[in-house]
């Protein structure tokens, strides 16, 4: 009898850590409704090397709610290629920890994407891109996360602080293929979310 009581306890303590674990989760995007202000912007559509063709919500797949953002690209393979998407609005981090994006290829995916977030942070617009960039796995869905606790060194070049975290005023999520693979078709991205 002590070993069940123990055993629904532990079972008990562990859910409510769980519901409490999302609840510090803040959803910033989730696609349930439309695009939420990203876009394939301009720069990259008159670059080569920038291969989203263009975006649009979809009930494909999601890994939070009913929906995410479909992404079509086109990476050639044998050169560096990226599909960046990018939402333009003023963000205050401070409260926060960490930032997170979902992101889905489909299991006929070649192997060797990756994906990355990029902020422009700060009154000079600095374009401040994540250390590492994160291998996708085909037919599942994969969690990129950056800390934005201040010494963080999830961040390329940058310093993180509270001046840093206060001030982002673009947030983009970029899928880069190094010379491969070759790779046409859609990715799919959800649940951008803030952590305490």
């Amino acid at each position: 009898m002590k070993k069940i009581m123990v055993l629904s306890m532990a079972v008990i303590v562990a859910c409510l850590f769980s519901v409490s674990a999302h609840a510090e989760d803040k959803v910033l995007f989730g696609f349930e409704k439309d695009t939420q202000g990203f876009e394939v912007p301009e720069w990259a559509l008159e670059q080569e090397d920038h291969v989203a063709k263009n975006i649009e919500v979809s009930k494909d797949i999601a890994s939070e709610g009913k929906q995410s953002l479909k992404v079509d690209c086109a990476f050639p393979g044998k050169v560096w290629t990226s599909a960046l998407v990018e939402d333009f609005e003023y963000f205050d981090w401070t409260p926060y920890k960490a930032v997170s994006v979902d992101i889905y290829i489909p299991k006929t995916t070649p192997i060797g994407l990756k994906g990355k977030m990029v902020l422009t942070v700060g009154e000079n617009w600095k374009f401040t891109e994540m250390a590492k960039s994160t291998p996708l796995v085909p037919g599942e869905w994969v969690t990129i996360s950056a800390s934005l606790i201040p010494g963080s060194e999830d961040w390329k070049k940058t310093i993180v602080d509270d001046n840093f975290r206060k001030d982002v005023r673009k947030l983009a999520v970029r899928v880069e293929s190094n010379k491969k693979p070759e790779y046409t078709g859609p990715i799919y991205i959800d649940n951008l979310r803030l952590t305490k």
